[in-house]
C-alpha cells in the first residue's frame, strides 16, 4: 500500500506539472497572438461598392486616412464611416467586415440638381454639399440658386414646381436661375430654344397671391406677349396682382437706343452750327 500511495502521488504531481505547463503555453500563446498571428488578419483591402460614379479613389482614400489600419477584429467601423462621409459626393455610407482581411464600403452619392451661389452643389433633396461642379455630367446645364443657405430646401421645392408648371403649359423652357433676397423677394430666370434668358420678378410671397400664382400668369400669357411686342421680352415684372409688365425685346431696345443717340448727335451738330 505505501508503494502504491507513492506512485499515485508521483502521477498526480506529474499531472499537475503537465497542467501548469499547458496553462503556461496557453497564456504565452494568447499574449503573443497579436504580434505573431495578428498580421494574418490585418486589413489589406478596402472595397468600394454602390454609387461610385463621381467617387475619386485618391480623394476617398485621403479622406479615410489611417482609420482602416487594424485587423479584422479591432478595426473601428464607426471611425471609418465618419471619415468616409467627409469625402466629396458621399451622402451616406455602410461599412462591413469581409473575412478575413477586407472591408466593404457601400456608398450612396448625392444627386446634383443645381449650383449654389457659394460654389457648393445642391442635391435633388435640397441639401448643400461640397464637390467639384465640373464633375457633374453636364455642368453647363446646372441652374443657379442665390440666397441664404437655410433657404436651399425651399428654393429646390419651388424650382421643381416652377419647372412642372412650364411643362404643364407646354412652354418650351426651363428655369435657369432662382434668387431670393434677404427680404425674401423672389426672382426666376427662364430660357428655352426660342426663349432668351428672361428674368421674372415675383416679389414677396403673399397668402392670397402666391409666387406660383404670379409665375402662372406670366407663362400662360407669354406667347401673347411675344406676339404683341414682336419678340420675346427682355424682362418681366410680375409683382403686381393679376398683372405684369414686360420690357421691350432686346433688339427693339437696341434700335431705340441707336435712334436716340443719332437724334442727340444731330441736335448737338445743329446747336453748334447755330452758335457760329
Amino acid at each position: 500500500m505505501p508503494a502504491n500511495n507513492g506512485r499515485m502521488r508521483r502521477v498526480l504531481k506529474l499531472m499537475l506539472i503537465g497542467i501548469a505547463v499547458a496553462l503556461l503555453i496557453a497564456a504565452v500563446a494568447v499574449s503573443s497572438f497579436p504580434s505573431y498571428f495578428g498580421h494574418f488578419f490585418k486589413i489589406r483591402a478596402v472595397e468600394l461598392s454602390g454609387e461610385v460614379d463621381h467617387i475619386s479613389s485618391l480623394h476617398f482614400r485621403r479622406a479615410l486616412g489611417d482609420t482602416t489600419d487594424g485587423t479584422f477584429f479591432d478595426v473601428d467601423l464607426s471611425a471609418v464611416r465618419e471619415a468616409a462621409l467627409k469625402a466629396p459626393w458621399v451622402k451616406d455610407v455602410f461599412v462591413r467586415r469581409v473575412w478575413p482581411d477586407r472591408l466593404n464600403i457601400e456608398i450612396v452619392e448625392y444627386k446634383a440638381l443645381a449650383l449654389w451661389e457659394d460654389g457648393r452643389l445642391v442635391s435633388v433633396d435640397g441639401e448643400l454639399f461640397a464637390a467639384n461642379p465640373e464633375e457633374v455630367d453636364n455642368p453647363m446645364a446646372l441652374p443657379e440658386f442665390f440666397g441664404r443657405a437655410d433657404m436651399a430646401k425651399e428654393v429646390t421645392r419651388r424650382y421643381k414646381r416652377f419647372n412642372k408648371m412650364l411643362e404643364t403649359v407646354k412652354l418650351d423652357a426651363r428655369v435657369t436661375e432662382i434668387s431670393v433676397t434677404e427680404r425674401d423677394s423672389w426672382a426666376v430666370a427662364i430660357a428655352g430654344k426660342n426663349i432668351p434668358p428672361t428674368r421674372i420678378e415675383l416679389g414677396v410671397e403673399q397668402e392670397d397671391w402666391t409666387l406660383e400664382d404670379r409665375f402662372g400668369v406670366v407663362i400662360v400669357q407669354y406667347p401673347d406677349v411675344v406676339k404683341l411686342m414682336k419678340g420675346p421680352p427682355s424682362s418681366i415684372d410680375a409683382r403686381y396682382e393679376l398683372a405684369f409688365s414686360a420690357t421691350l425685346p432686346e433688339k427693339s431696345l437696341k434700335r431705340y437706343r441707336s435712334e436716340e443717340t443719332r437724334r442727340r448727335v444731330a441736335e448737338s451738330i445743329a446747336e453748334s452750327n447755330r452758335a457760329q
